[in-house]
């Protein structure tokens, strides 16, 4: 079985990779920068949906959109 500490060690070594801040890295999660502190440094045990989002976003950046105005409606322009 996993321990807290590696679960805590991967999920930070993951952020880290992905050149997240801890601040990114909850707004992509809907968390707070402190929830995230919490897990990496092993004081809370992320829930599984937190743990599968955590890994998802750190693998899959989020990609940047580029919107313009057009009547009322937000047209993609690309990324």
């Amino acid at each position: 079985m996993i321990s807290t500490r590696e679960v805590s060690e991967k999920l930070r070594w993951l952020r880290l990779k992905a050149h997240y801040s801890q601040e990114q890295l909850a707004d992509y999660l809907a968390l707070t920068q402190s929830t995230v502190s919490r897990i990496e440094n092993g004081k809370q045990v992320p829930d599984a949906v937190t743990y599968e989002n955590w890994m998802w976003v750190c693998k899959n950046p989020p990609k940047q959109f580029q919107f313009y105005y057009d009547g009322g409606n937000m047209q993609h322009v690309g990324f």
